[in-house]
């Protein structure tokens, strides 16, 4: 299976052509290459060290949640002339899928962290650019410190907590996320786990009497390319490979 082929059926997979996104995030193939794909790097970033990770484990395709390009047209120069050199020179193929890879209802990076901590009776939750992407539901009754610590465990990765208390009713975005803190309080949720925030959404979360947990941007994230890359794997018998490269963030 050559690339083109490939990136059709991830096209119809995680529906990318219906999806709103950022303004330039360009879902989809990337970059082109030549020949088939017999592996796939997967890896939550597009950056230098995962490329060359990529080249060095021998594969022939990258699999990422944040793509090369997210800012409109730009020179090929200085970092952004490096990466896409390098893909180039190793003839390695570039498939990128943010929101659409957020959101999906199988394979995303909301299902899996929500699987992660055993949420159930899963309704879509958060809404962004009009559109749903996490999901809200119940976990079995606990506190906030033995969820934080939980999630320390399974995501290998600091968590911080705004707030104490029980926790049942639980909403959670993976990323950058925090805004949405405001809907989880509405709703009357327990909690809202998402990646990182900034110094306002502390307020937000007590004011809002919502349990507010960081667990990690990039650690929330890992969770949407290892279930793609396993369905891959599964369907078509392509070896896949995690290229982990943690930002602590």
């Amino acid at each position: 299976m050559d690339i083109l082929q490939l990136s059709h059926y991830l096209d119809n997979l995680l529906d990318i052509s219906s999806i709103n996104d950022a303004p330039n995030a360009l879902n989809g193939l990337q970059v082109q290459n030549t020949g088939n794909i017999e592996k796939i790097g997967l890896a939550v970033d597009l950056c230098q060290a995962t490329i060359d990770l990529a080249i060095e484990k021998n594969c022939q395709m990258m699999f990422v949640h944040h793509g090369i390009f997210w800012g409109g047209l730009q020179p090929l120069r200085g970092p952004f002339y490096e990466k896409t050199s390098s893909m180039i020179s190793a003839n390695l193929g570039l498939y990128s899928a943010h929101i659409p890879l957020d959101l999906h209802p199988v394979y995303g990076n909301n299902r899996a962290l929500a699987d992660l901590i055993g949420l159930n009776n899963l309704e879509p939750f958060g809404e962004y650019g009009g559109i749903k992407i996490g999901f809200k539901g119940n976990i079995q009754k606990k506190s906030a410190a033995t969820l934080a610590q939980e999630l320390t465990e399974k995501l290998e990765s600091p968590v911080k907590v705004i707030g104490e208390g029980e926790i049942e009713s639980v909403g959670l975005v993976t990323g950058g996320a925090a805004d949405i803190i405001q809907q989880a309080s509405c709703e009357g949720l327990d909690a809202y786990i998402t990646g990182e925030g900034a110094n306002h959404h502390y307020h937000e979360a007590v004011e809002g009497n919502c349990i507010l947990i960081f667990a990690g941007h990039y650690a929330t994230e890992t969770g949407g390319v290892k279930a793609v890359g396993g369905h891959l794997k599964q369907k078509f018998g392509i070896t896949t490979e995690f290229l982990d490269y943690p930002t602590g963030l």
